[in-house]
């Protein structure tokens, strides 16, 4: 998705004095200029659409996952009342992993977010762009008969074009999410030691309470 806001980072960064100056047709230089930024508005409105769409999307996941980990809780809660604590300890080892996924997808959400800002900013300055690209034509004179029969894309305005090809091509992006870690570290076999230690603690926990419960029946 970063794609569209790198090339109008390109474009909001072209020099046009510099063009102008070198150009061998200034107007058409600057129609060539216009109808690039043009098009980069459309697609970015497009591409804004949908990474909005997406970012709903991720914390609508996020949310979901919450809550189904949430449920897990009850549900050892009960295993543990049948006297299961092997489901009880596997339905809070499968809780900490849904957390985390919430966490990761929430997460990723709020990048997806600041995306869309990124693009609306994009978008700001691309229109403000356009519009001095405009006032600079309405300055320029009237083509003549004969300019209007040349070409449509001057020589030098195709040159800037391809170094804009190949300037993308040397820039090493991915619009993919690194993949996971081999989980083969000290700190994430500690973390893990951690983690069941807590389980094991919150399911003593729950067992007490248990044993509570039935003492406080035979009573009666």
């Amino acid at each position: 998705m970063f794609g569209q806001v790198r090339r109008a980072g390109q474009l909001l960064s072209s020099n046009v004095e510099s063009m102008l100056d070198k150009a061998t047709d200034p107007r058409k230089l600057m129609l060539l200029l216009r109808s690039e930024i043009e098009d980069e508005l459309v697609a970015l409105q497009g591409e804004r659409t949908k990474t909005h769409r997406d970012a709903d999307r991720l914390e609508a996941a996020a949310k979901a996952k919450a809550d189904v980990a949430e449920e897990r809780t009850g549900k050892a809660k009960l295993a543990v009342d049948k006297g299961r604590q092997d489901l009880a300890r596997s339905a809070l080892l499968t809780r900490e992993s849904e957390r985390k996924l919430a966490a990761e997808l929430q997460a990723e959400a709020e990048e997806t977010r600041a995306e869309v800002a990124r693009i609306d900013s994009a978008i700001a300055e691309l229109e403000a762009k356009r519009e001095d690209t405009l006032a600079r034509l309405d300055a320029m004179p009237a083509p003549s008969a004969k300019a209007c029969t040349a070409p449509s894309r001057p020589t030098r305005a195709d040159g800037r074009l391809d170094r804009v090809e190949a300037m993308e091509q040397r820039i090493d992006f991915t619009t993919s999410r690194a993949a996971d870690p081999v989980p083969a570290n000290v700190d994430e076999e500690i973390a893990r030691l951690e983690q069941e230690s807590a389980i094991e603690a919150e399911l003593a926990a729950m067992q007490g309470k248990g044993m509570g419960k039935g003492k406080g029946k035979s009573k009666k």
